[in-house]
C-alpha cells in the first residue's frame, strides 16, 4: 500500500471541481442540515464554556468553501452573546491550501455571515491539514469539525481490483485501509488535545458505518450505494479505454467510515487520550438525504439525478481526477473532458435507476471535554 502523507486529509482542492468555485456550496445541502440538527449540541457546549480569559477562540477544522462553517458559528456566537455580550472572539478556519478561500471570506463578510453582526470578532485562517498542528498549544476554548474527519491523511495505492470504496475491500487490503484510518483518527484525537484548552470542547461530526449482515461487506457505510456507483461508471470507461485498468485497480477512496467503536478506541485505550478527554456524548445515527427527501416528494427523477450527480461531484471530482484522471489521459484538457463524461454518465446511471444508489446518510456525533 502507497500513502502519500504529505497531501494530508481531504485534496488539496478538494472544494473546487471543474464546477468552478461555489460548486461545494451550491450542493452541500446534505452537510448543511447536519449542522443545523447540531444546534442544540453547540449552544450546549457553549453554554459550559470558561469565558474568564481575554478572549474565547473557535476553530473549524476542515472548514471548506464557508457555507456549513459560518453556519455553525452563527449558532456558537448567538449562545455565547447571551453568555456575554462583549467578550472578544476570534474564528480560525482550518482547510488546505486549495480550499476556496476567497469564497469563505467573502461569505463570512456577506449578507448572512457573521462579520456584521458582531463588533467584537476577528477572523482568522490556518492553512494546512489538520493532521498537522494547526494552532498554538491550549490555545482553543471550542473546536468543531463537520464532514471532514472520515478523510484520510493521504491517497491509497493498494491492490482493490471490483472496488474503490474501503467497505468492499479484500483482505487484507481492508485491513490495511482500517490500520491506517485507526492511526489517522488517533492522530487527529491527539493534535487536537494539544490545543484545545483545559475545560475546552470539541465536537466532531462525520460519515460512519454500523454493523449489517445482510451487506456483502458486513456493514452499513454511509454513501455505500454512492460510491458503488463511482466503481460502476469508472469501471465502464476503463472498459473504454479511457480510464487506465491498473490505476482503477490500484485506487481507493481515501475516506473511511467508522464504527462507534472505531471511534472510541483511542479514546478508551490510550492512555495520552484517555487523559486528556472526557467523552460528553457519541452517536450514530442515519439522518435523511435531502435529494431522497424531495424525489419522493416530488418523483421527478431528472431534477433527483441532476441534484445527486451535483452533491457527488462537490465533494469528489478532484479526489477522482487526481487518483484516476489525469493519470488515464495526455494531459488536463483531456482530463477535464474525462471527468465531464463521468459525472454526466453518473447522472445518467442516478436518472435510470433513481432507487438503487441511494445515500444512506449515517453520521457519527462525538462531543468531547478536555480534562
Amino acid at each position: 500500500m502507497s500513502i502519500d502523507k504529505e497531501s494530508g486529509g481531504r485534496n488539496d482542492h478538494a472544494t473546487e471541481g471543474m464546477g468552478g468555485k461555489g460548486l461545494y456550496d451550491r450542493h452541500s445541502e446534505p452537510q448543511s442540515e447536519g449542522i443545523r440538527r447540531q444546534e442544540a449540541r453547540l449552544r450546549n457546549a457553549v453554554r459550559h464554556l470558561d469565558l474568564s480569559g481575554a478572549e474565547l477562540r473557535i476553530l473549524d477544522y476542515g472548514c471548506g468553501p464557508g457555507r456549513n462553517s459560518v453556519s455553525a458559528i452563527h449558532g456558537v456566537l448567538d449562545e455565547l452573546r447571551r453568555r456575554d455580550a462583549d467578550i472578544p472572539v476570534v474564528a480560525v478556519h482550518n482547510d488546505q491550501m486549495g480550499n476556496d478561500w476567497n469564497g469563505l471570506f467573502a461569505t463570512i463578510a456577506g449578507p448572512h455571515g457573521y462579520l456584521h453582526d458582531d463588533d467584537h470578532i476577528r477572523v482568522e485562517a490556518s492553512i494546512g491539514s489538520f493532521f498537522r498542528p494547526v494552532a498554538s498549544a491550549g490555545s482553543v476554548d471550542l473546536g468543531l469539525s463537520f464532514a471532514a474527519s472520515h478523510w484520510l491523511s493521504g491517497p491509497v495505492r493498494i491492490a482493490s481490483p471490483g472496488s474503490l470504496f474501503f467497505c468492499d475491500l479484500p483482505e487484507p487490503a481492508r485491513g490495511e485501509v482500517a490500520a491506517m484510518a485507526a492511526r489517522d483518527w488517533s492522530n487527529f484525537l491527539k493534535l487536537r488535545a494539544s490545543e484545545v484548552k483545559s475545560g475546552g470542547w470539541l465536537m466532531v461530526d462525520g460519515l460512519s458505518s454500523v454493523p449489517d449482515a445482510a451487506d456483502p461487506s458486513g456493514l452499513r457505510a454511509a454513501g455505500r450505494g454512492l460510491y458503488r456507483a463511482f466503481w460502476q461508471v469508472a469501471a465502464e470507461l476503463a472498459d473504454e479505454g479511457r480510464i487506465d485498468p491498473t490505476l482503477l485497480d490500484a485506487f481507493v477512496f481515501p475516506v473511511y467510515f467508522r464504527l462507534s467503536e472505531e471511534v472510541r478506541a483511542p479514546l478508551e485505550g490510550e492512555a495520552e487520550l484517555t487523559e486528556a478527554f472526557e467523552i460528553i456524548e457519541l452517536t450514530n445515527e442515519q439522518l435523511p438525504m435531502p435529494t431522497e427527501e424531495a424525489l419522493a416528494a416530488t418523483g421527478d427523477v431528472a431534477r433527483y439525478a441532476a441534484s445527486y450527480a451535483g452533491f457527488a461531484r462537490a465533494f469528489a471530482e478532484s479526489t477522482l481526477r487526481d487518483g484516476l484522471f489525469l493519470g488515464s489521459t495526455a494531459d488536463a484538457d483531456a482530463a477535464d473532458a474525462l471527468a465531464e463524461a463521468f459525472f454526466r454518465r453518473l447522472q445518467e446511471l442516478f436518472a435510470r435507476e433513481p432507487d438503487r444508489h441511494g445515500f444512506e446518510h449515517q453520521v457519527m456525533t462525538l462531543v468531547l471535554r478536555r480534562r
